[in-house]
């Protein structure tokens, strides 16, 4: 147990430090983009099964501190009733990143993230047969890069995700909030 308790701190100096060695920077009017894991902790009430999906983004930064990006999510998962229904998701994002920068060449970059979009309910079991949905959502959070060079970063992620049902697949009287973390890669190309 001890051993597990040690283990996020360590992997965090690991990557500061690893990271202060690069002479890495956001800049102005520069592209962003990456692919990276999501893990969907739905909504208790969605009655689906928490699981890790696939997503890919991309930003533009007009400069240093603010940044316009995009982003598309899936994951291929089931009811957690039964786990018989087969349940697809799939999420896009538009969001607006405030860049926490403090000096140019910053290797550990925080940000907060807000936006909108949509998510996309497709469910399908062989004796029912198959429905959909698509809500539209609105997105908060945060995250952390850490940049290893001056193009190359490691990227951590937390969004909540607040959308209601359509009644197709989800209740209409419900407000519902998934919470996401992510872990992926990213490249900075261009700039000045």
């Amino acid at each position: 147990m001890r051993l597990k308790t040690l283990l996020l701190p360590a992997l965090l100096l690991v990557l500061l430090a690893a990271a202060s060695q690069a002479q890495a920077q956001n800049r102005s009017e520069s592209w962003e983009f990456g692919p990276y894991f999501t893990y969907f902790d739905f909504d208790g009430a969605t009655e689906i099964e928490d699981d890790w999906g696939i997503g890919f983004r991309v930003g533009y930064n007009f400069v240093p501190m603010h940044e316009v990006e995009f982003a598309m999510e899936r994951v291929d998962t089931q009811d957690d009733i039964y786990n018989i229904i087969d349940v697809d998701v799939r999420q896009f994002q538009a969001n607006y990143l405030f860049n926490f920068i403090f000096h140019r060449r910053q290797t550990v970059v925080p940000y907060f993230t807000a936006g909108l979009g949509f998510i996309n309910f497709e469910v399908s079991e062989p004796s029912i047969g198959s429905d959909d949905e698509t809500d539209s959502t609105f997105i908060m959070g945060g995250g952390v890069r850490f940049f290893f060079t001056k193009e190359f970063n490691l990227r951590l992620d937390g969004r909540w995700v607040m959308y209601e049902g359509d009644n197709v697949v989800l209740a209409d009287w419900e407000d519902y909030t998934n919470f996401q973390f992510s872990v992926g890669v990213g490249w900075v190309l261009g700039g000045r």
